[in-house]
């Protein structure tokens, strides 16, 4: 898209400010719209006087006021979706589609309960990291549009790994050959679920989950893949574990659930966002030489 001046060449500043102007109307004609006919001009003239309100403030202002607004736009959106998730109103295996599950024993729990097919919960106990890429050929085969790996329970208590260090190294190399083979699937680690206390004195290792937990949050965030954190869930759900205080209960799974699709929605608004970013700012540098053209990849949207 060519943005011209009739009478020239518009400045920098001249181009965002009708980009942002553009952006505002449009936001005005969609409330508009959405409203009934007695409250549309109402809404209209509102807008119309943001506009003029507008004129004279520097575009970097203006800018921040779309932002702020956009921010608690998505907030809205976010919680809707949870609500509709925990509610029911979406059936959030639903979502799961070509989705792929790996994990250990609790990670079982997704098909033995019957939640979603065993063809798409690659998972046994006693599995750790050492076993993802025993399924590569499996996966690419696949090809998931999200890929959601859980472990962590064997993998400090087997003692494969001595350090979490070390730990992070290897599993990092991990995340970086499925991206490799599954260049078109976005990848979410889980958080490692908490043992409870009673399992903690009899493995007292486990005592270790959330600091090796928070080293492969750190990791993951780095390295760019998603993050699952299912910490809030278990401590608000401690009646869900299962009598021996590290496995969980089968009412447990849709909330895990949910938090996924929570996780990867959170993931596509990300995109979203940094896509508006970089064709605003390729707008902003192409302007000196006459016209802007603004190009982004779209994503797939959690529905």
């Amino acid at each position: 898209m060519n943005l011209r001046g009739g009478g020239g060449r518009r400045s920098r500043r001249g181009i965002l400010a009708t980009v942002l102007v553009i952006g505002i109307a449009a936001a005005v004609i969609a409330a508009a719209v959405g409203s009934g006919r007695g409250s549309r001009n109402a809404e209209i003239s509102k807008g119309i006087e943001f506009l003029k309100a507008q004129e004279s403030k520097d575009p970097k202002e203006v800018e921040q006021v779309l932002t702020e607004q956009k921010k608690e736009k998505m907030k809205a959106e976010r919680a809707e979706m949870q609500k509709k998730l925990e509610d029911g109103t979406i059936d959030v295996w639903s979502l799961f589609g070509d989705s792929v599950i790996m994990g250990d024993s609790r990670a079982v729990g997704f098909y033995t309960y019957e939640f979603l097919p065993q063809s798409r919960v690659l998972a046994e106990a006693g599995n750790t990291i050492a076993n993802i890429l025993d399924h590569e050929d499996e996966l690419v085969q696949l090809n998931p549009t999200s890929l959601f790996l859980c472990y962590g329970l064997n993998d400090i208590s087997i003692g494969l790994w001595s350090t979490k260090e070390d730990y992070v190294k290897e599993y990092a190399s991990i995340l970086d050959e499925l991206h490799k083979k599954l260049p078109n699937t976005s990848i979410f680690v889980n958080s490692i679920i908490p043992a409870q206390q009673a399992a903690i004195n009899s493995t007292p290792v486990w005592g270790n989950i959330p600091e090796w937990s928070e080293a492969v949050h750190k990791m993951v965030k780095e390295k760019g893949y998603g993050w699952v954190d299912v910490d809030g869930l278990v401590r608000e759900h401690q009646d869900l574990y299962d009598p021996d205080s590290i496995h969980v209960q089968k009412d447990f799974y849709p909330l895990w659930a949910t938090q996924m699709m929570l996780s990867v929605y959170d993931e596509q608004q990300a995109g979203e966002q940094g896509s508006e970013q970089v064709v605003s700012s390729s707008a902003g540098d192409s302007a000196a030489s006459e016209s802007v053209t603004g190009t982004s990849e779209g994503v797939g949207t959690l529905s």
